[in-house]
């Protein structure tokens, strides 16, 4: 995974965030429709996109690239399906260290 340092109060462009990802800005458009980003400003042309998104992003180009999607609702529930499952792993690691003080 691309490790590279960026300042955590950084807001980048959309076409930033393309540059950064390998995502195309329309695809970005159309994630952020689905909701996988949150973009700050009122049209796209004026968004900003946290630290978070470079993330949310390469990982999105990644599953597209390795599973082949081009159709962006396709990319989004791929994405929100991993996102639960990171969810619950951190939730069975915490129980786990729970049961491991009893």
């Amino acid at each position: 995974m691309d490790s590279e340092f960026l300042d955590e109060d950084l807001a980048l462009a959309l076409d930033e965030l393309a540059a950064r990802s390998g995502l195309a800005p329309e695809v970005i458009v159309a994630l952020a429709e689905y909701g996988v980003f949150e973009p700050a400003g009122g049209e796209p042309a004026h968004w900003t996109f946290s630290l978070r998104s470079v993330t949310v992003a390469r990982r999105a180009a990644r599953l597209a690239r390795e599973l082949d999607l081009d159709d962006p609702h396709a990319l989004s529930v791929a994405l929100a399906l991993l996102e639960r499952i990171d969810e619950l792993e951190r939730r069975l690691r915490a129980l786990g260290c729970l049961l491991l003080r009893e």
